[in-house]
């Protein structure tokens, strides 16, 4: 019999400083879980969706890749129900979803972290304002 299977989900690269990395490897080692399994189990219980604590047998964790500006990068497996919440609130937040994700776990074990704000984003909401000023004007 093969293992049960984990339902859908929605693969995230997510970079992160150092210091929450480390908490993350350690949660998942406790846990004897997928590194990405718990992240993605983290993101569902940030959101409030019910989901698996993710409970195994892995010993064997891998150390996360390094990316720019020190941080570092781990994949991720978040639920579908709690990854559409994820995208809808990051693309709010004008944030990236692997930045998004980062924030979620900085906050959850209080390690500083400000998620980069996309330039797309940053124009979208000047444009929104620019017209809202022009419309008060006409009005």
């Amino acid at each position: 019999m093969g293992r049960k299977a984990k339902g859908d989900r929605h693969t995230i690269f997510t970079s992160m400083p150092p210091e929450a990395a480390e908490f993350v490897k350690a949660e998942a080692t406790k846990l004897g879980c997928y590194i990405g399994d718990y992240i993605g189990w983290a993101v569902s219980d940030h959101f409030n969706v019910t989901a698996e604590v993710p409970i195994g047998e892995v010993n064997d964790h891998p150390d996360p890749l390094p990316v720019a500006d020190g941080r570092v990068k781990y994949r991720a497996m978040i639920p579908r129900a709690a990854a559409d919440i994820l995208i809808s609130e990051a693309e709010r937040r004008g944030n990236s979803l692997g930045d998004f994700v980062a924030k979620i776990l900085c906050d959850r074990f209080g390690v500083p972290f400000q998620p980069r704000v996309k330039k797309k984003a940053i124009r979208a909401w000047q444009q929104a304002a620019e017209a809202g000023e022009q419309l008060r004007m006409t009005g």
